[in-house]
């Protein structure tokens, strides 16, 4: 019997090669975006479980309101991690973090520029499965400036992986033993760090302030205990350990505190769920979202779906060719059960070929998918034992899903008819044919109308008055390296000389990720500090060129002169700032922080330091669009970390030329970084613009997979209606007149998927938009253009093959009348 099913499933598949070929690759097409996708979602969900414990590692998260001005933050104090473990049982280890971005790495008497440095306790291995290979993991860490590296840095710099006892030189003349290599971390992290100092290294990690928050903290909880149960210990912590800190430095209690509506919250954030369901201020690097995986997730079922209508339509299509071999199998004896068996056989048969040339697709396209989601993502078939389990079950499902109808309706027709030439559907299957087309339909409406709205917002925030000029601005990175100040000064002032430099500043703080952030508390002269007048704010140390340089305006006061020897101690504030400050005529008044100690990032309350207001600045979005602009000062002090230079309208590549020479002349050991301002901002937006793109794929994949089920039903409503047409000829009908009639009711499937998708499009957009505080009006035009899109694209389906009835000859259809 199954030998006879494979052998009629051949040459039915051989004696009608084009609808096959149509058949198969349009599976084909809808299990490659299947797979690849799942690839992804498997990826996505693999992050951080590579550690053993992953599922009793916990991250301490701050969330604080003061001010008016909520954060949530990935880091908590200096003493919180220590006190923890110290105090309760339950934390059976405890490291942390004190990230420092990048260093130059000197070798053979060259810096290059290396990122992924970060400080850590000597108990990161206990917490962290970090596989060593050289070294001690219980002593690597324990002694001052030493230093594990990865096996990767380990060969980049010295040519082979066992460098432990090695010098590594950074920051020109900082030598540091290197005591471990360690595997290098894999894509799947929500951190990669290449280089672990000692936290003995720096005195801040033994400070004992509370109220500063930049030490990322990590937990290793005891088996069975409940995280909800053991976040109640942070009441004790808040009463015992900050409100003595807040009570010196505010004059209040906690009680107080939060009774004016401000609150200091303290959180566990379980390792596995970082990746996909956090966004905190001070993440290691832009994660991802658990959104993505459900909205790709369902984009894979979708598209998989439209290609199984598809192969539902096109079989439906060639009933007609198949009618007469179904009545003579009827009459020699074959029962329904049979012919549908056999049907099947052939669907399951085309699965499985479509799924060889799916995997074909997969190998091709997955390094392009790769690039545009920003992963890593590798096939791993065989391997991966739950992968291949789904994509089996995937294969089977779809064989018996896409087969299922045409096998129930082509079992179903009567010999006596068939054989006469003059079956008939049973009534409903025209109708559900053109349910399935409003379905797919529907569903590319909705992901064309989604593609444009994302795109729309991408648009409105490139192009949004964000408060300054991104435009035509580079910045020249570790302008310290140059040596002194005065050469960073001198480089400066040699690169004005030029022509199309129109103008730089010197500092480490820029509007957008990647460069400096300072929070600190600020009060209105002539006041104590409570909660209801002070204020948590940026602080940026810039020059007088700052302002000038990115275009900012002033709408009250003046900007910093350097002729002014006072502005050393003037500041100029951000609209935000002089609201939730409450100041009425701030020109002039000045503002209050505590002194800080720089060894240790403490707070000397004995010293109060003032600044006075000399203007205020047009607020301008540092931060993503996605927030509110928060309190900001700029302070005219020195921090030479980077030079901007604005350019005119001038060859990129000659202004990068004239910048490295000098900087080649001056410094010619060190490394020319180079970064520019706009796409700085842009990849701010990186997992929009990756959306975007992952988008325009699917929609480009929808549409064409949707095109092939029109075309097959627009096939067999021709191959139907191919005698009326062959009379309609004949008494004259142009082909004008038959495209009409034959698009006719397609047209109409169309705009009913139009009525049904939009609702479905704007709840969908409306509520991925809420993620920005800044985001773009959602218009009907945009819908209105989807379905235009749509309806273009179907006329263009629907006529190719009306055309081609209308262009039979009316003979050939009508000979055996």
């Amino acid at each position: 019997m199954l030998k006879n099913y494979f052998k009629i499933a051949f040459r039915n598949l051989f004696k009608n090669k084009v609808y096959s070929s149509v058949n198969i690759i349009g599976l084909a097409v809808g299990l490659a975006t299947c797979i690849v996708i799942l690839l992804y979602v498997s990826h996505e969900l693999s992050y951080d479980k590579h550690h053993s414990n992953s599922d009793r590692i916990y991250r301490v998260t701050s969330h604080i309101d003061f001010g008016g001005n909520f954060i949530e933050l990935a880091s908590t104090s200096a003493p919180m991690g220590p006190t923890l473990k110290e105090l309760y049982p339950e934390v059976e280890a405890m490291t942390r973090f004190r990230p420092r971005g990048s260093y130059l790495i000197k070798k053979e008497g060259k810096n290059y520029r290396e990122s992924g440095f970060v400080f850590a306790d000597s108990s990161v291995f206990d917490v962290f499965t970090i596989p060593f290979l050289y070294g001690e993991p219980d002593h690597a860490l324990t002694q001052p400036q030493t230093v594990a590296i990865s096996e990767e840095m380990a060969r980049k710099y010295f040519g082979r992986a066992d460098v432990v006892g090695e010098t590594l030189t950074i920051q020109d003349d900082f030598d540091m033993e290197i005591t471990g290599v360690y595997e290098t971390m894999p894509n799947t992290s929500h951190f990669h760090f290449n280089f672990l100092i000692s936290m003995a290294t720096i005195d801040e990690a033994n400070n004992n302030v509370w109220l500063s928050n930049n030490f990322r903290t990590y937990l290793l909880l005891s088996e069975n205990t409940a995280p909800e149960a053991f976040e109640q210990n942070f009441e004790y912590i808040k009463k015992t350990y900050i409100e003595p800190q807040l009570l010196q430095f505010m004059g209040i209690t906690m009680k107080e505190f939060e009774e004016a509506g401000n609150r200091a919250d303290y959180r566990l954030q379980a390792l596995e769920d970082i990746h996909l369901h956090s966004s905190l201020t001070g993440e290691f690097k832009a994660n991802g979202s658990i959104t993505y995986v459900y909205i790709f997730s369902g984009l894979a079922v979708f598209i998989l779906l439209l290609a199984c209508i598809n192969f539902m339509n096109l079989s439906t299509a060639r009933s007609a060719k198949r009618a007469k071999e179904v009545g003579v199998r009827k009459s020699l004896g074959s029962d329904r059960s049979t012919l549908a068996g056999q049907f099947l056989m052939e669907s399951l048969l085309l699965s499985f070929l479509a799924l060889i040339v799916a995997l074909f697709f997969v190998e091709l396209t997955l390094p392009y998918f790769s690039d545009i989601a920003g992963r890593t993502i590798s096939s791993q078939y065989f391997t991966n034992l739950p992968l291949s389990l789904g994509m089996l079950g995937i294969v089977i499902v779809t064989g018996l899903l896409a087969g299922a109808y045409p096998a129930a309706m082509l079992s179903s027709f009567q010999p006596v008819k068939v054989l006469k030439g003059t079956h008939l559907e049973r009534k409903g299957h025209g109708l559900f044919r053109k349910g399935l087309v409003v379905f797919q339909f529907s569903i590319s409406i909705v992901i064309i109308a989604g593609l444009l709205v994302i795109n729309d917002q991408l648009q409105f925030i490139q192009n949004k008055n964000i408060g300054f000029e991104k435009d035509r601005v580079v910045i020249v990175e570790d302008a310290y390296a140059i040596g002194s100040s005065n050469g960073v000064d001198s480089f400066r002032d040699e690169m004005l000389k030029n022509s199309f430099i129109k103008s730089a500043t010197i500092s480490s703080f820029f509007p957008v990720d990647g460069y400096s952030l300072n929070d600190l508390a600020y009060w209105p002269e002539g006041k104590s500090p409570t909660q209801n007048n002070t204020v948590s704010m940026q602080t940026w140390e810039v020059d007088e060129n700052y302002i000038p340089t990115l275009k900012m305006e002033v709408v009250q006061g003046r900007n910093f002169s350097e002729n002014r020897a006072m502005d050393k101690q003037a500041v100029i504030l951000n609209e935000t700032a002089v609201q939730r400050l409450d100041l009425q005529d701030p020109v002039g008044k000045s503002i209050l922080t505590f002194a800080m100690n720089h060894e240790d990032g403490s707070i000397d309350q004995s010293k109060t330091l003032s600044y006075e207001i000399v203007g205020v600045v047009r607020d301008f979005n540092f931060e993503s669009l996605r927030e509110n602009v928060s309190p900001l000062g700029l302070f005219n002090q020195r921090s030479s970390g980077n030079v901007a230079f604005r350019f005119a309208d001038a060859n990129i590549s000659e202004v990068l030329a004239v910048l490295e020479a000098e900087w080649t002349a001056r410094a010619p050991e060190q490394p020319f970084n180079y970064a520019f301002l706009d796409q700085q901002f842009d990849r701010m937006y990186r997992t929009e613009n990756r959306v975007q793109n992952l988008m325009s794929t699917f929609s480009v994949l929808a549409i064409l997979i949707a095109c092939l089920g029109l075309f097959g039903l627009s096939a067999f409503s021709a191959e139907k209606r191919a005698k009326e047409i062959g009379i309609r000829k004949v008494l004259g009908a142009d082909i004008a007149s038959i495209l009409r009639l034959m698009s006719k009711e397609f047209m109409a499937l169309i705009l009913v998927s139009f009525m049904i998708s939009i609702p479905i499009a704007y709840l969908v957009m409306q509520q991925w938009l809420q993620q920005f505080t800044y985001r773009t009006d959602l218009g009907m035009s945009v819908f209105l253009l989807s379905g235009l899109i749509t309806l273009g694209i179907a006329i263009a389906t629907v006529s190719w093959q009306s055309v081609k009835a209308a262009l039979t000859n009316p003979v050939n259809s009508l000979r055996n009348e």
